[in-house]
């Protein structure tokens, strides 16, 4: 008997409408009464879990003289529910299947949410750098002045910068300002760079910007040096699509060899 009740439990039946229907079963046409009592249901609950079975079409009502009295369907009327919850799976199903492609979308933007740090000082920009070798990255495109880096950055930073570029095999675009009577020193690194200058009156406080891979880093070399490292893909890529742009700015003097 447990197991039937909780197979009918399972098809959505309270525990209380299953006492009252299997108790409705073996008492035939019966008062709520004798319903309660065959169920061990207290009468109250017995009339709640009866309304429940009758708008399930599991029990039906009538009246003789000034009773009324409830009776059971036959189980057979079991499969209709059956088929309900198949009807009512099938609907989810539907809806679940329309509503899939807004989710999918929700996930994508979520893993395209753009990632922004904040790094200060020298240490902090040294982890900053640092993201370039651990992307993994084989192209960098860059602007910067490079007396502002200098002035900034210890010459110990500068040189194992430039080994670890040259050892992970990177190369790509150098875009440098500098002043109109700037000498301007091409390190080792610039070898595997094709390097362009724009001359400009003011680069006193320029710092960096730099694109590789999915990300792009933002460098303020001040008294108190500071930058951003931000990573989007999207946004990488409108990045790279306007380094391109001024690339081919017939203001930039091309020096060097790749």
């Amino acid at each position: 008997m447990e197991s039937v009740q909780k197979q009918l439990e399972e098809l959505g039946l309270s525990p209380n409408e299953v006492r009252v229907y299997l108790a409705s079963l073996e008492l035939g046409a019966a008062t709520a009464q004798q319903i309660a009592a065959k169920a061990a249901v207290p009468r109250p609950t017995t009339y709640v879990a009866i309304g429940g079975l009758v708008k399930r079409g599991l029990v039906s009502s009538h009246t003789r003289g000034k009773k009324q009295y409830f009776q059971a369907e036959r189980p057979g009327q079991l499969l209709r529910l059956v088929e309900e919850e198949k009807k009512k799976i099938l609907e989810r199903e539907l809806k679940l299947k329309e509503i899939l492609p807004g989710l999918e979308t929700i996930i994508s933007l979520a893993k395209e949410k753009p990632v922004v740090s904040y790094y200060e000082g020298l240490e902090g920009l040294e982890v900053m750098r640092g993201a370039l070798f651990a992307s993994k990255a084989k192209n960098l495109d860059v602007i910067y002045n490079q007396k502002a880096v200098k002035r900034t950055l210890p010459e110990e930073s500068i040189v194992l910068f430039t080994h670890k570029v040259i050892k992970q095999g990177i190369s790509g675009r150098q875009i440098l300002l500098c002043g109109a009577d700037e000498k301007i020193e091409f390190s080792q690194k610039a070898s595997r760079f094709i390097n362009k200058l724009l001359v400009t009156e003011d680069t006193s406080n320029f710092g960096e910007i730099a694109i590789f891979s999915d990300y792009i880093s933002l460098t303020a070399y001040l008294d108190k040096p500071f930058g951003f490292l931000l990573k989007s893909k999207d946004l990488a890529g409108v990045a790279k699509v306007m380094f391109d742009l001024a690339w081919e700015s017939k203001k930039l003097r091309t020096y060097g060899k790749k």
